[in-house]
């Protein structure tokens, strides 16, 4: 027991000591002076790209991955944001004014672009599912093509459990 408190103490010293405590002087009274905030100049609106995910390193692919270009990638991640507000207007018709029907056609229509957007990524999904289980090195592209899956399986529970696709 004497052993444990003070190995507590000696990593509380250690802590304090490689903390360093304050960056001030401590007979320095005067406060630090205050740099005048800059103005930045309005942004021009831009169009929203989808950042690109690093590569993955790995064994050599022994069969070479479907194309996917970053322009269909901004396609599904376009497809998922109409399904997302699709979602959105489904919950509010369905909790704001109670309209279920109106809900049900929007999750319905939600659950459609799901299945489009399944279909878009088929072939680059199994090809992305095998090079997980060999291990092999993937393109940024397929990267980010994981990240947007994570997005899409979330959102095809939702728009599932509020009823779309029955």
């Amino acid at each position: 027991m004497v052993i444990g408190i003070s190995v507590v103490v000696a990593g509380a010293i250690a802590f304090f000591a490689l903390s360093g405590g304050s960056k001030a002087p401590a007979s320095s009274k005067q406060p630090a002076p205050v740099a005048a905030p800059t103005q930045q100049p309005a942004a021009a609106p831009s169009v929203s790209t989808l950042p690109i995910a690093a590569p993955k390193q790995g064994k050599a692919p022994t069969t070479p991955p479907p194309p996917l270009t970053q322009a269909t990638l901004q396609d599904l991640s376009s497809l998922l944001d109409k399904v997302k507000a699709l979602r959105n207007e489904a919950v509010t018709a369905r909790t704001g004014s109670s309209d279920t029907a109106k809900a049900k056609a929007k999750m319905n229509e939600a659950h459609k672009l799901l299945l489009q957007w399944e279909e878009m990524v088929s072939a680059p999904l199994r090809w992305q599912e095998m090079a997980q289980m060999e291990e092999w090195a993937q393109p940024a592209e397929y990267m980010t093509l994981e990240r947007l899956f994570g997005t899409f399986g979330r959102l095809n529970n939702e728009v599932r459990k509020g009823g779309g696709g029955g």
